[in-house]
């Protein structure tokens, strides 16, 4: 698409509106390129263990919220997001830009494959297992069981015609098991598909 359409762009021919679409096309698609190319970063460097975390104070519920908020241009009119939680405040240590990339990646994916319902973003404090447990459900179109172990894969999509480069899900495990986590699909939900990680209170 860049190539082709950088090419359309030195012919005298076009109109001025044309030129403006295409424009547009290059770059909407040199964006999903530089996603591709720092998701295929990101996961070499979390697989090879060159990625540094740094850990810091922060509080939940307010990253929680903040995460709600970057993502709301990605989901579709009439859908909602929430954020379900008991706690006003909860201070946990993290390294906030590689939880939030978490947070972000699987709310991305929630709103590429809901048309209408509810995506609800939630958090409780398991104390004797001495973890959190995040979780992003949605309403949508759901994940079949026997692919569900799969979608963590690298390159792995459900929908081929989706865009998105089938790395933010193994990102999203890398990230989780450098944390000390866990990160699975809910089994026993129904009415679209449910992400659960956990996170060590103590990293």
């Amino acid at each position: 698409a860049i190539v082709g359409f950088s090419s359309l762009l030195t012919s005298a021919e076009i109109s001025p509106e044309e030129r403006e679409e295409y424009s547009a096309i290059i770059s909407t698609n040199s964006e999903l390129m530089l996603t591709l190319i720092n998701d295929i970063l990101d996961i070499s460097r979390l697989e090879t263990g060159k990625i540094h975390f740094a850990y810091e104070d922060i509080d939940i519920p307010s990253l929680c919220q903040q995460v709600i908020m970057t993502t709301t241009h990605n989901r579709r009119e009439g859908v909602e997001c929430v954020f379900e939680s008991s706690y006003e405040t909860y201070t946990l240590r993290t390294d906030v830009q590689r939880l939030s990339q978490v947070l972000i990646n699987l709310l991305t994916n929630a709103s590429k494959f809901t048309e209408k319902g509810t995506i609800a973003l939630a958090f409780e404090i398991q104390k004797e297992q001495r973890r959190i447990l995040f979780s992003v459900s949605d309403t949508g179109c759901g994940i079949p069981r026997e692919r569900q172990e799969r979608v963590f894969n690298r390159f792995e999509k459900l929908n081929e015609f989706k865009q998105g480069t089938g790395l933010g899900l193994a990102i999203c495990k890398q990230i989780v098991l450098r944390f000390g986590g866990n990160i699975w699909i809910d089994p026993e939900y129904t009415e679209g598909a449910r992400f659960v990680f956990s996170h060590p209170i103590v990293p």
